[in-house]
């Protein structure tokens, strides 16, 4: 070598480690880079809610033979939202000749109800509020049928149960 020459083998390797550098620097951040889109495009899995089960018991008042039984076979089959029904008992009111069907709501809000007596097509019925008494029987609503009840098959607003 001569002098005053500097060797330019040194500066080869620095320039070539310097390149390997910014290689894996490139490496690492699309790594990440694909590592986030494919997070960003993980669809997670569709959550359904529970069922709120409604707890009911129905009451023939009507004077019509056999209507607690097909008005319980109808809500049973219902669903309205997230609100499904389960029957706690069917039978007989009192009396026999009751006008206007009645409901004792013993837990539901009032939008529930309306909805519930929108969507069951028993006709026009008259709401008592007993949600602020002990519920000792384990019943939501009782149903007491009355003469103005409809026959359960001709409700069309309500919509069968989903599986």
């Amino acid at each position: 070598m001569r002098r005053g020459q500097k060797s330019t083998t040194p500066s080869r390797w620095k320039s070539l480690l310097l390149n390997i550098a910014i290689l894996v620097t490139a490496g690492v951040i699309c790594f990440f880079i694909y590592s986030f889109s494919a997070r960003l495009s993980y669809s997670s899995p569709q959550v359904r809610e529970a069922p709120e089960i409604i707890r009911v018991e129905i009451l023939n008042g009507s004077g019509k033979a056999g209507m607690a039984r097909k008005v319980s076979d109808h809500l049973t089959s219902l669903s309205i939202g997230r609100m499904r029904f389960d029957e706690i008992g069917v039978g007989n009111h009192d009396r026999t000749d009751v006008q206007r069907t009645f409901i004792i709501n013993r837990r539901l809000t009032v939008e529930q109800i309306t909805s519930i007596t929108e969507s069951w097509g028993l006709g026009e019925a008259e709401i008592s509020d007993a949600t602020k008494r002990t519920n000792d029987l384990g019943v939501d609503l009782t149903i007491v049928l009355g003469a103005n009840v409809l026959e359960p098959a001709t409700s069309a607003s309500a919509e069968p149960q989903k599986p």
